[in-house]
């Protein structure tokens, strides 16, 4: 017994000592480059993990244990080797014997059965109390690595967020989901271990931790099945991150799919023509204290734009693609909204033009709606547009 006890005790040790923040096996004395490299590489490799490799070895041995015994049950009591029904019945009694369920309905009833039975059920209980201690921990593993960033994102149609700021991405989110409620969110960063607990709390949230000129980053993020992938500054207020913001776009541009939109926060303006060739679309991190001096020059106007980017009220700026109004000047357009509007009761102002991905505010009256262009208007959350072309056309 004392063999059994210390095998199984090195067994403990052995499933428990795993290193969490390096489960690979690898030495602590890694270079911080290779602890890097290795953490890559979880993902790809959850299943050569310790944790894994020992949940099998104990269900192995598991299921070894119980054909031994079923076999040497079978024989101890003199069946039949061609007897079917009292194979199933050695199974059976050597199931409830690891299991410790023990109905007794087929006991042993001579010395040499019981003795055999002491040994083996013994070795089988402690086994599969091994089997569920591994199991535990290999669900302990993976929650583990997801909340460290080691996991491939599982969600698809929601959003891919690089480098946010962690003290303002609860807020993010919360607005967000104002707009899109339970919308799937994967934040993408390597300078923090894991989210805070209050983020990785939320529904449908997930973290890929990862080098930005990795592939297996992009792979992991599953940026093709998602539909939006905003990038953050690396460092905000400083101007060299839009080279880092550049290169990211560009290695993106590979993975995403012609329905992934790509937003990049752009630190400097004069940074713009980086990013000419980019399907990428710019929002200025300085928008806020735009938002101020225009507030001074024009009161009022800051809260307005505030309301409508938060969504506070329920109503956003959206943009359109027009289908039946094709040909229409905008003229005609801005009045055939006010009359769709009062005909259909829903809420919808006229905004802007965008025509190649060049905004146009306030167009000119002759300026005319063709199969290139993209009209932004303000409207309710619960907005049909497709209802309210149809209606523009029948009044």
């Amino acid at each position: 017994m004392s063999v059994l006890f210390n095998l199984f005790k090195n067994l403990q040790n052995r499933i428990k000592g795993f290193d969490r923040i390096n489960p690979m096996g690898k030495s602590k004395k890694n270079t911080q480059r290779g602890k890097f490299r290795n953490k890559l590489n979880h993902a790809s490799r959850v299943h050569n993990s310790r944790p894994f490799r020992w949940l099998l070895v104990m269900l192995g041995w598991f299921f070894a244990l119980l054909v031994i015994y079923s076999v040497g049950y079978h024989i101890l009591t003199g069946k039949s080797w061609t007897d079917g029904h009292d194979w199933l019945a050695s199974f059976w009694q050597a199931w409830q014997t690891f299991t410790t369920v023990g109905y007794g309905d087929a006991p042993p009833d001579d010395a040499a059965t019981r003795i055999y039975t002491i040994v083996v059920s013994t070795i089988g209980i402690a086994v599969m109390g091994a089997v569920f201690s591994a199991a535990f921990d290999y669900s302990n593993f993976l929650t583990s690595l997801k909340q460290s960033g080691y996991m491939p994102n599982p969600y698809k149609n929601g959003y891919v967020i690089f480098n946010p700021d962690v003290n303002l991405l609860a807020s993010f989110i919360k607005e967000l989901r104002n707009v899109e409620p339970n919308i799937p969110i994967c934040i993408v960063d390597n300078r923090i271990e894991e989210l805070p607990k209050h983020i990785s709390t939320l529904p449908k949230i997930h973290f890929v931790y990862g080098n930005t000129i990795s592939r297996d980053t992009y792979e992991n993020a599953n940026i093709r099945n998602n539909k939006q992938v905003i990038i953050f500054p690396r460092d905000p207020a400083v101007a060299d991150s839009d080279g880092t913001t550049k290169t990211i776009v560009d290695l993106l541009e590979h993975f995403v799919s012609e329905e992934t939109r790509i937003l990049h926060i752009l630190v400097d303006p004069e940074n713009e023509w980086m990013f000419k060739k980019n399907r990428s679309i710019s929002v200025l991190e300085s928008f806020e204290l735009w938002a101020i001096i225009q507030e001074c020059q024009d009161p009022y106007s800051a809260q307005i734009i505030e309301k409508l980017l938060m969504n506070s009220n329920g109503i956003t700026p959206k943009t359109v693609q027009p289908q039946k109004i094709l040909g229409w000047t905008w003229e005609r357009f801005v009045i055939a909204c006010m009359k769709a509007a009062k005909a259909t009761n829903q809420s919808c102002t006229a905004f802007a033009m965008v025509k190649k991905g060049e905004t146009i505010v306030c167009p000119a009256n002759d300026e005319a709606i063709d199969k290139d262009t993209l009209i932004s208007i303000i409207a309710g959350n619960e907005f049909d547009w497709e209802h309210f072309e149809l209606a523009m056309i029948n009044t």
